[in-house]
């Protein structure tokens, strides 16, 4: 259906002139399409619009379509600006209307789930833009960041909160070893179970985390490599030893507490994430510069959700969403409302750290997806729970 749409509007094939034209009318900088091409006054959807503009990639007007020209600002970042706020709002009232979103806390009371679960939901604010990659296979700009697939409402997905999640307590576990924080008598011992409960929480270690952890535990335990050649080489045959006795020792461990039963594999863990929706897109754009002459010649746009906007009197926008977070112990041994608890200050911990210090989304090493969270005015369910978390989030802070 794409394709017969894409052929009944050719951009890629009109003339340079009807594109040019066809730019400024396709994001609303100028109100008539052009005369050769007439037929894009039947378009009355503005996202069929981006989809049409998304045919200047194949064209010598790419760049006109994505940010005009140089001393005349236009194409998608003129809609982006100019009209994109509208449209998103319109998009979140259509969601809404459909419950699709509801209103905070968006899940049922706690009392309709087992003994030991509990809840959080959380405001917070981009202190740095956000950016993620789109699924979509052909879009105005190289880098789009991840929308709702049919209202195109630039959104986190449940998995991705929990990938970055899982992602920045894997990190905080390592540390610890880094950082000396655990006797190294007991070192094995503790970092299991700082691992088992990951596993609780998250299910089944993937993407070669079960490798990275066992790797690391064994490298602590082995100490410092000698620096003669034959002290190294008994180290190395040494430290596969070790990984190897590491990850039996936790796999017999998982066995041991019924975290798996026989070959099933399957395991999804207590945590249950909620997608977080956002009312704003931008551009942030990167311009490497050549070495020698000192000028960047190829700009990288990326589409984002930006930090701060201004509304139409100049002032500046904040932007902010929400997170949420079910747990729910209904998979392995029985968690007692102590080991809840235990696992919600280790959860406040690993959401500190994501949005103060890590970040989420794509490109957090560079700073991006960092948010500002005040815990005192989390949503936590049931309300016994609450010094739980702000516990956890005291210890990571």
């Amino acid at each position: 259906m794409i394709r017969e749409f894409y052929s009944k509007y050719p951009f890629a094939v009109k003339d340079g002139i009807a594109q040019a034209f066809a730019i400024d009318f396709l994001v609303y900088k100028h109100p008539e399409p052009p005369t050769r091409w007439t037929e894009l006054t039947d378009i009355k959807d503005e996202w069929m619009r981006v989809m049409i503009l998304s045919q200047a990639i194949a064209t010598s007007n790419k760049d006109q379509a994505r940010v005009g020209m140089r001393r005349d600002p236009g194409g998608y970042s003129y809609w982006l600006k100019n009209r994109s706020p509208a449209f998103l709002q319109k998009r979140l009232k259509e969601m809404k209307s459909m419950d699709l979103i509801i209103s905070s806390p968006i899940i049922p009371s706690i009392s309709s789930f087992p003994h030991g679960s509990w809840s959080i939901h959380l405001s917070f604010t981009l202190l740095k833009p956000y950016i993620s990659r789109d699924d979509t296979d052909f879009y105005i700009i190289d880098n789009p960041v991840k929308k709702e697939w049919v209202f195109k409402v630039p959104y986190i997905a449940p998995s991705q909160w929990k990938g970055a999640l899982r992602s920045t307590m894997v990190k905080e576990l390592i540390a610890k070893l880094s950082d000396g924080q655990v006797d190294k008598d007991r070192i094995a011992k503790e970092f299991d179970k700082e691992r088992l409960r990951l596993w609780r929480l998250f299910g089944n270690e993937k993407d070669g985390t079960s490798e990275f952890l066992s790797r690391s535990l064994a490298r602590y335990l082995m100490g410092e490599i000698p620096e003669d050649e034959q002290g190294k080489q008994d180290w190395e045959k040494n430290f596969i030893f070790k990984t190897k006795e590491v990850e039996k020792d936790f796999e017999k461990r998982i066995k041991g507490e019924c975290y798996r039963k026989g070959d099933i594999e399957g395991f999804q863990g207590s945590l249950h994430f909620y997608p977080t929706y956002f009312d704003r897109m931008g551009l942030e754009v990167i311009n490497p510069h050549d070495r020698e002459g000192g000028a960047g010649m190829n700009p990288i746009y990326f589409e984002c959700v930006p930090a701060i906007t201004r509304d139409k009197d100049g002032k500046e926008v904040h932007t902010g969403g929400t997170f949420t977070l079910l747990y729910v112990p209904i998979v392995g041994p029985e968690v007692s409302e102590e080991g809840a608890k235990k696992d919600l200050e280790a959860v406040a911990r690993g959401i500190g750290a994501m949005m103060t210090h890590y970040g989420f989304g794509a490109k957090t090493s560079s700073g991006f997806g960092v948010a500002k969270v005040e815990p005192d005015k989390a949503n936590v369910e049931p309300l016994d729970f609450k010094q739980a978390w702000l516990d956890g989030w005291k210890t990571e802070g």
